[in-house]
C-alpha cells in the first residue's frame, strides 16, 4: 500500500485514485483548500469555483439528484426476478394503448446529439451532431416549447440498422421562437422509481436495462444479498419512470451548452466520479472538437477507447467532484425537480465509500440523515465505535468552509434502538415564543366515539357540521393547536342528512345496515379544541357512524419508539426546526415514565416546528465527547459516508423526510 505522503502526489498530480483510507487526511488535499463548494441539483442551484490551473486546480463537490419529469406513472402489474409489467390501456376507440416504445430505455443505447436551427420563428432544420447508437426502433422526438405562445415545433426521426439516427423530419416548424430551441430524444438511460407510499422501500431507484412495450428489465446490481426485485416491487405497487441523471445531461452534450472548459485531457477541465469496480474516483473530460475518431463529447481520461461517455449514470444519492483546471472562475448553474417523496440513502458495503447529496434541498440534522435505528453493529447498520479512532466504525464527513468535518457515532448511547420516538410540538407559549413541556407531546391512544359538532365541541345538527368531535380511552387529550395523526377509523357510511346510511349502491338504509367504509377523518388534522381531558375536535365533517369492532382506531401526536437506553446520563437529544424559531433544545427520557423535558426554550416559534429526536451519540473528529446530533448538512451541501462495519453489506436506510 503506498503511503499516506506518495498517495497525495499522485492526487495533486491528478491521477484518479482517492483511496478510502485517506478521506482522514482530505483537509490537507488542494481540492479542499480555497474556494470549495457543495451543491445539489434539486431545485435550481449556482455554485462558483474560482479559476485554478493543470498543477494546482480548484475544486467544488456537487450533488446529482434526480431532474427531470416523470415520463410515465402508473401501478405494477407483475414482476420477476429482474422485471417488472404493466397494463396496456384503450382509448375512447378502444384502440389497445401500450405503456412504452420497445427499446426505448435501453441502458446500451447512447444518445444522440441534435441541434436545431431556425427559419425566421420556426424550426427550420435539426442537425444530426452525433447520430447515437443501439437503437430498436426510433425514439419520439422532443422539441422544447417557444418562448412566444404554445406552437411547439414537431419531428420524427429515423434509423439506420445499427440504430443510429439517420434523419429528422420536421413536421411542425412551429411559430414564437426567438433562439433555437433544445432537442431531445425519449430514450437512453432512465430510471424506475418506487413510490409506493409508505412501503419499506419508498424512493428506491433502479437502472432500467431494456424494455419492450409493457416491461422493463432492470439493473439488479444494486440489490444486497437478501433483497428481490419481486419482494420490492409488488404487484399494485406506484412506481414512476424518470430520465436518469447523466453526465451529458448534467453538463452539456455540445461546447456551447457545456460551461466546464473543454479541449484534450492535457488542458480541459475534470469531472470526477467514484467507481466501485476501481475503488477510485475517475477523471472524465469534454473533447472538443473532435480528435481523429473521437468526436466531440464527455470521455473517462483513462478509458478513452470505450468511446463516448455522454450517458455515464449518476444515481440520485451520488454527488461528483469538479475541477477547474482552468485560470478563471466559472459558476454552474443547474435546474431540477425538488423532490418531496421519500428518498433512500445508501450505506455501501465495508471498505467502500460514496458521495451523497442532499435529497431535499432543506437543512437536515445528523440525526435526521442516520435515524437512531440504523445505529448499530448489524450488517445493515451504521456502526458506532468506541472512540473517535475505533477503525471498525462507520465515518460520516462534511465539507465545511475549506476542509472535510469527521463524524462518528459513540457506542451505548441509544444504538439499539428498533423503533424511533417521535413527537409534536405547537407553537411556542414561553417568553418570547420559546418553547416549553407543555408544548411537545408525544402521546397517543384510541379512540371511542365520533360525533358531528361546532369548533367548540357543540352539538350541532349534521347538515351544518364541519367538525368532529373525537372521544379517545384515557384522559390525555392533547391540547388545541397541536398536529394529531388519526389512524384505522372506519364505520359505516353516513347520507348526506346524517340521519341514515348508504348500501354499496348508494340507497339509504337505517342506521347499521350501511356499507363500511375508512373515514375520511384518517389522516392528520390541527386540534381545534380541547374540550375536556378525553375529548377534542378537528375541522373534518364526520362521515361515519363509528363502529367499536374490527380492530383499533387510534391517534397519536407521537410515539415512545423502543429500545432507548434507561441510563439518566444517556438520554437521547431533542430539536426543535422550523416554526419561525430557533435555539431550542430538549432530551428524551424512555424510563417508567417516558417524557420530553426542555431544557433550552429558544424563541421565536410563532408556528409549530418540526421535532428531532436523535440518539445523543454523534460526535466531530478531535471535538470531545459534546454531542454534534444537531450538526447541520445545508440545503444545497452533500457529504461522504465510508463504511468501515466489519460486517457491513450494501443496504439502503431511509432518513427523515422534512416534507412528511
Amino acid at each position: 500500500m503506498l503511503s499516506p505522503f506518495t498517495q497525495l502526489q499522485k492526487i495533486m498530480n491528478n491521477v484518479c485514485t482517492i483511496p478510502i483510507f485517506l478521506l482522514y487526511y482530505l483537509s490537507l488535499l488542494p481540492f479542499v483548500n480555497g474556494a470549495s463548494n457543495v451543491g445539489g441539483v434539486s431545485g435550481s442551484l449556482s455554485t462558483t469555483i474560482q479559476g485554478g490551473t493543470v498543477a494546482t486546480p480548484k475544486y467544488a463537490v456537487v450533488s446529482a439528484g434526480i431532474s427531470g419529469e416523470a415520463v410515465y406513472t402508473g401501478q405494477i402489474l407483475s414482476s420477476t426476478s429482474d422485471t417488472i409489467s404493466f397494463e396496456s390501456s384503450s382509448d375512447s376507440s378502444e384502440i389497445n394503448i401500450d405503456p412504452f416504445v420497445s427499446g426505448v430505455f435501453s441502458s446500451n443505447v447512447k444518445t444522440p446529439v441534435l441541434t436545431a436551427s431556425l427559419s425566421g420563428a420556426g424550426v427550420g432544420s435539426i442537425a444530426i451532431t452525433y447520430s447515437g447508437t443501439g437503437f430498436s426502433v426510433a425514439p419520439e422526438i422532443s422539441i422544447d416549447y417557444p418562448t412566444d405562445g404554445d406552437d411547439q415545433a414537431t419531428a420524427t426521426a429515423s434509423i439506420n440498422g445499427a440504430g443510429e439516427i439517420t434523419g429528422i423530419s420536421i413536421t411542425n416548424a412551429g411559430s414564437g421562437y426567438d433562439s433555437a430551441p433544445a432537442v431531445s430524444v425519449i430514450g437512453g438511460p432512465y430510471f424506475v422509481k418506487l413510490t409506493e407510499s409508505g412501503d419499506d422501500d419508498e424512493g428506491r431507484v433502479f437502472l432500467i436495462t431494456d424494455n419492450n412495450s409493457t416491461r422493463l428489465t432492470l439493473d439488479v446490481s444494486t440489490l444486497n444479498g437478501s433483497e428481490t426485485i419481486s419482494n420490492i416491487f409488488q404487484d399494485d405497487f406506484s412506481v414512476e419512470v424518470i430520465p436518469a441523471t447523466t453526465l451529458g445531461g448534467t453538463f452539456g452534450t455540445t461546447a456551447v451548452g457545456n460551461p466546464l472548459t473543454s479541449g484534450k485531457p492535457n488542458t480541459s477541465d475534470f469531472v470526477y466520479l467514484w467507481s466501485d469496480t476501481s475503488q477510485a474516483y475517475e477523471p472524465y473530460f469534454f473533447l472538443n472538437p473532435a480528435w481523429g475518431a473521437f468526436p466531440v463529447g464527455w470521455y473517462n481520461q483513462y478509458k478513452r477507447n470505450d468511446g463516448l461517455a455522454n450517458d455515464m449514470v449518476i444515481y440520485p444519492d451520488e454527488g461528483f467532484i469538479v475541477s477547474r483546471r482552468t485560470n478563471s472562475p466559472v459558476t454552474l448553474s443547474f435546474d431540477g425537480a425538488t423532490s418531496d417523496s421519500t428518498q433512500k440513502l445508501r450505506l455501501p458495503a465495508v471498505n467502500k465509500q460514496i458521495v451523497i447529496n442532499n435529497p431535499y434541498g432543506g437543512d437536515l440534522l445528523l440525526g435526521e440523515i442516520i435515524p437512531a435505528n440504523y445505529i448499530g453493529t448489524g450488517a445493515s447498520d451504521f456502526r458506532p465505535g468506541a472512540s473517535q479512532d475505533d477503525n471498525t466504525s462507520d465515518k460520516l464527513y462534511f465539507l465545511v468552509g475549506a476542509s472535510w468535518d469527521q463524524y462518528w457515532y459513540q457506542s451505548g448511547f441509544n444504538d439499539g434502538i428498533t423503533s424511533v420516538a417521535t413527537a409534536t410540538a405547537k407553537k411556542g407559549t414561553g417568553g418570547s415564543n420559546g418553547i416549553t413541556n407543555s408544548d411537545v407531546s408525544l402521546a397517543s391512544g384510541t379512540i371511542s366515539n365520533l360525533e358531528s359538532c361546532d369548533e367548540n365541541g357543540s352539538s350541532v345538527d349534521h347538515n351544518v357540521s364541519d367538525h368532529t368531535l373525537v372521544t379517545i380511552s384515557g384522559t390525555n387529550a392533547p391540547a388545541k393547536d397541536f398536529v394529531v395523526k388519526i389512524k384505522g377509523v372506519f364505520g359505516k357510511k353516513l347520507n348526506e342528512n346524517g340521519d341514515g346510511e348508504l348500501d354499496v349502491n348508494g340507497t339509504s338504509v337505517s342506521n347499521g345496515n350501511g356499507i363500511t367504509i375508512f373515514s375520511g377523518i384518517i389522516g392528520t388534522f390541527k386540534i381545534v379544541s380541547r374540550v375536556s381531558n378525553n375529548k377534542f375536535v378537528v375541522r373534518k365533517k364526520r362521515d361515519v357512524n363509528f363502529d367499536n369492532s374490527k380492530g383499533a382506531k387510534t391517534w397519536e401526536t407521537g410515539s415512545v419508539g423502543a429500545g432507548y437506553s434507561t441510563d439518566t446520563n444517556k438520554k437521547a437529544k431533542v430539536y426543535f426546526l422550523g416554526g419561525g424559531g430557533s435555539g431550542a433544545q430538549g432530551t428524551f427520557f424512555a424510563g417508567d415514565t417516558p417524557n420530553i423535558q426542555v431544557t433550552a426554550a429558544g424563541s421565536g416559534y410563532t408556528a409549530a416546528p418540526q421535532v428531532i429526536i436523535s440518539g445523543g451519540g454523534w460526535r466531530l473528529y478531535g471535538g470531545g465527547n459534546g454531542c454534534e446530533d444537531n450538526a447541520t448538512l445545508g440545503a444545497t451541501e452533500g457529504m461522504i459516508i465510508i463504511r468501515r462495519n466489519p460486517a457491513g453489506t450494501l443496504t439502503y436506510i431511509q432518513g427523515a423526510n422534512p416534507f412528511q
